[in-house]
């Protein structure tokens, strides 16, 4: 009963995020972000990491590079830390940019979202628990865009749980992120900080794809 009580939870929750889906495509039909919430018809993936230091003046560091089958495209990725630059902690400031190598610190302005949003446009996104890698990311999408992101999602934490069961039914699948890399035999990368873990994760999911077909 639990694992029936599970997956339904697990069906409701998606279908209430597939209605507010809907919902928000209707609702900027008419508006110049509509494109965003088309079918993608293409071969490319966009890769995310995020970091997030919450409060009053919460500060967010993340990484977008974008992938095909054949290739991650690390040379035009977005990586910055947004923040409000005037009352965000200067010494948490600091922290991001020095941990999670982000060269740019930006205001989370409307001009800032809307040029992200471009950048990723309307393909697919792909992380590690990608849930929690995007929960502050679409918040500040919300507040200054009015919508969070509504690109289709795969996370590559279920799919290598979901791999690994396939092959090897009775071995519990490892939880951690480099666990699940050296799991897949995934090369470390040479890339730092945010960049380097959207780096590894679009790799993990190069490799997992392979394998499953």
């Amino acid at each position: 009963m639990q694992g029936i009580d599970k997956y339904l939870t697990l069906v409701g929750r998606s279908l209430r995020a597939l209605f507010k889906r809907e919902r928000e495509r209707r609702r900027y039909a008419n508006s110049p972000y509509a494109w965003l919430f088309q079918p993608y018809m293409g071969e490319e993936l966009v890769a995310l990491a995020c970091q997030v230091t919450p409060g009053e003046t919460p500060v967010l560091s993340f990484a977008a590079v974008v992938l095909n089958q054949q290739q991650i495209h690390t040379s035009s990725a977005w990586v910055a830390t947004l923040a409000d630059l005037q009352a965000a902690d200067k010494t948490t400031l600091r922290r991001h940019r020095k941990l999670y190598n982000t060269e740019t610190a930006l205001s989370p302005s409307t001009d800032t979202l809307r040029a992200l949003a471009e950048f990723i446009g309307n393909r697919p996104l792909i992380g590690w628990q990608l849930d929690q890698q995007l929960a502050a990311l679409n918040s500040a999408f919300r507040i200054h865009l009015g919508f969070g992101l509504p690109n289709a999602q795969i996370d590559v934490a279920k799919l290598h749980q979901r791999q690994l069961r396939r092959l090897h039914p009775l071995v519990e699948s490892p939880s951690q992120f480099s666990e699940a890399l050296a799991c897949w035999q995934v090369p470390a990368t040479s890339t730092s900080g945010l960049l380097g873990k959207a780096t590894a994760s679009a790799l993990l999911y190069m490799r997992l794809q392979r394998d499953m077909t």
